[in-house]
């Protein structure tokens, strides 16, 4: 009796290392594939991590350039604005004649147009006008100006001022006036 029962515990005993061997084996492969996904996992962490701080990157320059199109588009109206400031009529000035003598000095005159229709024609503009003219001294511009836009014809001297010095160019150089 004993040979029956040692040799069902004996092959109870190799079932049982058989089901022992193969569940170790079982927990080896999970350990292993645990291990992958815990190293896939801080893989993919890291990625995110690098996405994480290129993003943040990316967001601080995209709000820098946001900054700088802001200012420039700021700057853009300024300059707009001030360009159409300068170009308002009453800014301009007209050259009367080209004509210099060397005792000649650069005089602004300003004359104003007519309100009222003389003859067929209107006046040619409304309002004053600023011209420049070359003339020895403040009289002879007076006299230039009025030669040309004469009383007769509606036209009414407002100021004669002397015009400032030529500005230097941008090399230091004095402009010829």
């Amino acid at each position: 009796m004993t040979g029956p029962i040692l040799l069902v515990v004996m092959i109870v005993a190799v079932a049982f290392a058989m089901a022992l061997e193969q569940s170790m084996r079982r927990v080896r492969d999970t350990r292993r594939r645990v291990t992958q996904l815990l190293t896939k996992r801080q893989q993919q962490v890291e990625r995110l991590r690098v996405a994480g701080r290129e993003s943040l990157a990316l967001g601080r320059e995209v709000r820098n350039q946001q900054r700088t199109v802001d200012h420039l588009i700021e700057e853009i109206s300024q300059v707009d604005a001030e360009l159409l400031r300068l170009a308002h009529p009453a800014n301009r000035t007209f050259v009367l004649d080209e004509k210099r003598g060397p005792a000649d000095v650069g005089w602004y005159v300003t004359v104003e147009a007519p309100t009222v229709a003389v003859g067929r024609h209107g006046p040619p503009w409304q309002g004053q006008r600023r011209f420049r003219v070359w003339a020895p001294d403040e009289h002879a511009a007076r006299a230039k100006a009025e030669k040309r836009y004469s009383v007769e014809q509606g036209y009414s001297t407002v100021s004669v001022f002397p015009a400032p010095p030529p500005v230097a160019n941008r090399n230091g150089d004095p402009a010829v006036a």
